[in-house]
């Protein structure tokens, strides 16, 4: 999904700078209770196996990647970074479209 925000992005015209923040599970965990404390309404219910599971998953960025020197392409059998975005966001609306 970073690489597709990345390309999209810049297909746009504009500047991406990729910053990446590590947070230890106890802080993450302490986050999302807070934001569903203070506005639920604005936020989704995420249970500690839902939190374990995206950390699990989770790759953080090389230092290439961080740079913008890091380039993927889309995943196989997607012609680009539009057709896989508007099948996996189904708000996303192409630009070509617009």
């Amino acid at each position: 999904e970073r690489s597709a925000i990345r390309w999209l992005a810049e297909a746009e015209g504009a500047h991406v700078r990729m910053v990446y923040l590590p947070v230890d599970h106890e802080t993450q965990r302490t986050r999302i209770a807070h934001r569903w404390a203070t506005a639920a309404e604005e936020t989704y219910p995420l249970d500690e196996a839902d939190l374990r599971h995206g950390r699990e998953h989770f790759e953080e960025p090389g230092e290439a990647e961080l740079s913008g020197r890091e380039r993927s392409a889309p995943p196989p059998g997607w012609a680009g970074w539009p057709e896989w975005a508007a099948d996996r966001w189904p708000s996303f609306t192409r630009p070509s479209a617009a």
